[in-house]
C-alpha cells in the first residue's frame, strides 16, 4: 500500500517520533502497541529496567517468527515518540504487556485499500 498511511494521526499523536520508525509503522513494516502501565508485568518490567518508567508505546516486528523472538529487539517510546531504550526479545516478552493504541486513527483510505487486497497483496 505504498503512499496509504496507515494511521492519519501518528504525527500529531507522537510528534518526535524518529522519521525511520514513522515510515516503517505506516508502511505496516513495524507495529505500535500502547503499553499496559497498570499490569504487574509492567511494573516489575520498570523494576528491572528504570528507564522505562515514562514508556508509553513499544514500536516492534509483527512478522518474526515465534522460534526468533529471541533475537527482536523492541524500542521503548515516551508519549512523545522518544525513544527510551531498545530490549531484545532474550531479556523479556512482549506478552501480557500491551494493547491497541486507542489514540491512533486508522485512515479511511488505509480502510478502503485494505478492504480490496489480499494476501501479499497489501504489503509493500
Amino acid at each position: 500500500m505504498k503512499g496509504i498511511e496507515k494511521y492519519d494521526n501518528l504525527s500529531e499523536v507522537i510528534p518526535k517520533l524518529l522519521p525511520v520508525l514513522r515510515e516503517a509503522i505506516q508502511s505496516e513494516f513495524l507495529e505500535i502497541k500502547e503499553i499496559n502501565r497498570e499490569c504487574e508485568k509492567f511494573i516489575a518490567t520498570c523494576e528491572r529496567f528504570p528507564d522505562l518508567k515514562n514508556a508509553r508505546y513499544v514500536i516492534f516486528s509483527q512478522h518474526i517468527k515465534k522460534n526468533e523472538h529471541k533475537n527482536e529487539l523492541f524500542a521503548f517510546i515516551d508519549a512523545e515518540g522518544n525513544v527510551l531504550r531498545h530490549i531484545t526479545g532474550r531479556e523479556m516478552e512482549l506478552y501480557g504487556l500491551l494493547g491497541s493504541c486507542s489514540n491512533l486513527h486508522v485512515s479511511e483510505e488505509f480502510e478502503e485499500h485494505r478492504r480490496h487486497c489480499s494476501g501479499d497483496e497489501c504489503r509493500h
